[in-house]
């Protein structure tokens, strides 16, 4: 076996490849009714902490709702008396489930806000190698919701494997997809660890061809993939259109319409020319002040006496 060839060719897979970790979900919910989400978490546990920090910032007794580092569809129902929150694989079951969990606590619930996490998942590569390069041993850890947690695992398994008392294991991480395929022959065998399966297939098959003995056949005898983040559901915006969160958003972005009527009637409330009017129906709208020439004192001043119309 040509130990110097795999631990070049693991190593290359992953010093070259690029990620992105954001591989976490958590909802945490107040007594007072107010929830905090947090969404592509680097870490699994971390993002715990950060959501029921988040949460603690605008009510007392918070706690955790939910958290995951899977892909998912978050979903969160609300009623004056409860909170519950529901992570599915699509956005329409986790509305569903959220709105069904919330009205065998409650009446009144309303679905209140959706959300999506990518997930992803963590992998970690640790190896140890004598002053010459050979390779003495080496551990993959696969599908871990966190780095440390797969640090951990690969550098557990290399030290069990480890017969140099001399030698010491090292490790790489990372995050998302990645497939590592060993091909073998009666001979011979090969890892290869790509962000494509196929390109990984493609190459651990060559390079077994080329080291095996002539007339030796060479096949795919494992294959290890890590789950990379998923794309948002197309049906996402159309749920996400059904919360209270997007109503509010469409409501705040909405401009606001003048009162009808020929005489208008109002209170400006105004910082220089930076003005709010309010209308005696209780409307209320932003304007910025003229500045015209005062004919009496011959300055400039802000004229914030108009009503609109």
């Amino acid at each position: 076996m040509n130990f110097h060839r795999i631990l070049a060719s693991s190593f290359l897979a992953l010093a070259l490849g690029a990620g992105s970790a954001s591989a976490a979900v958590a909802v945490a919910s107040s007594s007072n009714g107010h929830t905090f989400t947090v969404t592509e978490g680097k870490d699994l546990e971390e993002t715990k902490l950060e959501a029921l920090a988040g949460c603690r910032e605008r009510g007392p007794d918070c706690k955790l709702l939910a958290w995951s580092s899977d892909p998912a569809a978050i979903a969160i129902a609300k009623s004056p008396t409860t909170t519950t929150a529901v992570m599915r694989d699509t956005p329409e079951k986790a509305r569903d489930e959220a709105m069904k969990a919330c009205r065998k606590q409650a009446k009144g619930c309303k679905f209140n806000a959706l959300y999506w996490e990518p997930g992803g998942e963590w992998l970690a590569w640790a190896y140890a190698r004598s002053a010459e390069g050979q390779l003495l041993a080496q551990f993959y850890a696969y599908r871990y919701s966190s780095e440390a947690k797969a640090r951990q695992a690969a550098l557990d398994g290399c030290a069990a494997d480890l017969k140099d008392a001399a030698a010491k294991c090292e490790v790489l991480t990372k995050w998302g997809a990645w497939t590592r395929v060993t091909a073998a022959s009666p001979s011979y065998s090969f890892h290869q660890l790509e962000t494509d399966r196929v390109q990984a297939e493609k190459v651990a098959l060559a390079q077994c061809r080329e080291q095996s003995a002539p007339g030796e056949a060479c096949k795919i005898v494992e294959t290890f993939e890590n789950r990379g983040p998923r794309s948002k559901p197309a049906s996402f915006d159309k749920v996400f259109a059904q919360t209270a969160l997007a109503k509010e958003r469409a409501a705040q972005s909405r401009p606001s319409a003048p009162p009808r009527g020929r005489t208008l009637a109002c209170t400006n409330r105004c910082v220089n020319g930076s003005c709010v009017r309010t209308f005696a129906n209780g409307h209320t709208e932003r304007w910025e002040a003229p500045r015209v020439l005062d004919p009496f004192t011959n300055n400039w001043k802000w004229d914030t006496s108009s009503c609109g119309g």
